[in-house]
Parts: structure tokens; sequence; C-alpha cells
């Protein structure tokens, strides 16, 4: 009882905290990349990249809070190039967006098939 109470008072007196420097790390980083698709049911969305989708880490991410992101980027499915001015976003029919390389090629394939079909 002693000791706890010498511990608190010198964690308190110097400002420290009760968790070590590599739990506040890791906590950080992954609260910094925590986004709701990590934790959808269907598992469609889920980043095989992002160590917050994980199995392990998904677990110890969960009571942190969600990333904030002012400044969102768009990235093609189907690619996975970032759409800017190089590679605008462009909606398919189907009410899809994907980058515009993306949509060129689909669009040659299509007339392709077509053509195929006309012969």
């Amino acid at each position: 009882m002693l000791i706890q109470q010498f511990r608190y008072d010198n964690y308190r007196l110097h400002q420290l905290g009760n968790n070590s420097v590599f739990t506040i790390t890791l906590q950080a980083g992954l609260s910094a990349i925590k986004t709701p698709q990590c934790y959808k049911e269907d598992g469609s969305s889920k980043n095989p990249d992002c160590p917050v989708c994980s199995k392990s880490l998904n677990k110890l991410a969960q009571p942190l809070p969600m990333a904030h992101c002012a400044n969102s980027r768009l990235v093609c499915k189907i690619s996975g190039d970032v759409m800017n001015e190089n590679n605008p976003p462009m909606m398919l029919p189907n009410g899809y967006v994907y980058g515009y390389n993306v949509s060129v090629g689909v669009n040659d394939l299509l007339m392709a098939k077509i053509a195929v079909v006309r012969i």
C-alpha cells in the first residue's frame, strides 16, 4: 500500500502518467489512422495494408477516438491511383466514381467488345 502511494505521488509530482512511452506512442499512432471502415461488419472495405484493420490491433484501437482528416483525397478503387488534376474523378452510369485513366481503359474494353459483337 505504501509503495503504491509513493509511486502515485511521485508520478503526480513529476507530471508522469501510469502508461509507458511505448503504449502512448502506439495509441497515438493507431488513433491517427483509425477510420470507420476498420470496423465495418461486412469486411469488404478493410484494407490489408492498414494496421488497425488487423485483428490484434483492431481490438487495441477500439476504445481510441477516430482520426480526424480535414483534407481528404480520392483514391480509385480499381487502380489504387490518387485522383487529382492528372487523373480526374469520373462517374460511370452505374453511379460509381473511378479515375479517368481507368474509365478510358474500361471504355476501350467495352468498345472492343462491341466491335467483336458487330462482326
